[in-house]
């Protein structure tokens, strides 16, 4: 039901990479659990805001977004990383590539694709919205 789409990408930085493989190093494996962990929010937070910013930019033209949706999640293929990656050129742009593994790096990192439809959606999210019922990875 959507009639567009966007591409999302986000990334905290290498910088956050050598944080936690620097402590892991250093043998302090709380303290990079824990930088772990709140770099884990803050990437989503980065997200959540952006996801808001273009929400309200599509409200503004009377459309509506579905929810952020990842490769990897579900049955869309974590390969799809490497296209979203590629049309958007975030090697260039903000430093983020995708391992032969379909890995993002660095790891703090996130690609997506946002719905965008003239109707609202379901509020639910995940497989509580999808109608796909055969898929090995729904949740019961």
């Amino acid at each position: 039901g959507c009639a567009g789409v966007y591409l999302f990408a986000a990334t905290l930085g290498a910088g956050v990479d050598r944080l936690i493989s620097g402590l892991t190093a250093l043998g302090r494996v709380s303290e990079a659990a824990a930088a772990q962990a709140a770099a884990a929010a803050l990437i989503e937070d980065c997200c959540d805001e952006e996801n808001e910013r273009l929400r309200a930019g599509a409200a503004e033209r009377g459309l509506k977004l579905r929810p952020r949706f990842s490769p990897g999640y579900g049955d869309f293929s974590i390969e799809h990383q490497r296209d979203i990656a590629r049309e958007l050129d975030t090697p260039r742009r903000i430093g983020l590539t995708v391992t032969d593994s379909c890995m993002l790096a660095p790891m703090k990192s996130v690609t997506a694709v946002i719905g965008i439809a003239e109707t609202e959606g379901s509020t639910a999210e995940g497989c509580e919205d999808c109608d796909k019922q055969n898929c090995g990875f729904r949740r019961q």
